[in-house]
């Protein structure tokens, strides 16, 4: 039924159910995982605000590379075929733009539990991209 799967994972609990359920597609249907990881701006870093001289985005760009590639090869040794990617800018675009460019037919979100306050001042990325997702189905798995 689907072919392409594009997970957002960030190694949040919510990242770690989404990548558990598209796992279990991906074997259900024989199809391939894209997995995706957005670093937003260095303004906004999971959930504060934060100055940008205070974050290292190449350290964290290293890191995230590094735990997609060690789940990568596990997968890969499952007999799933993966790719991953680690991307720049507003989550909710980029996991969308990509979803299109590479023609993926399903995109499977966490679900986070944010305050009011931070829905409010941040937005969710999960209603973001299901909201404006036309080309592949959202799977939000709480």
């Amino acid at each position: 039924m689907y072919k392409k799967i594009l997970v957002g994972y960030d190694g949040s609990e919510g990242g770690e159910r989404a990548l558990a359920k598209a796992i279990e597609l991906a074997k259900s249907f024989n199809s391939e995982l894209c997995l995706i990881t957005v670093i937003p701006p260095a303004s906004v870093i999971v959930g504060e605000i934060v100055s940008p001289d205070i974050i290292n985005t190449a350290t964290i760009i290293d890191s995230t590379k590094k735990k997609l590639d060690d789940v990568t090869k596990k997968l890969e040794s499952e007999g799933i075929k993966v790719k991953y990617e680690v991307l720049s800018g507003d989550p909710a675009d980029m996991i969308i733009n990509y979803s299109v460019s590479n023609g993926c037919d399903l995109i499977v979100l966490g679900r986070r539990r944010l305050s009011r306050f931070e829905r409010l001042i941040l937005g969710s990325v999960t209603s973001n991209v299901a909201g404006k997702s036309i080309k592949a189905d959202v799977l939000v798995v709480p």
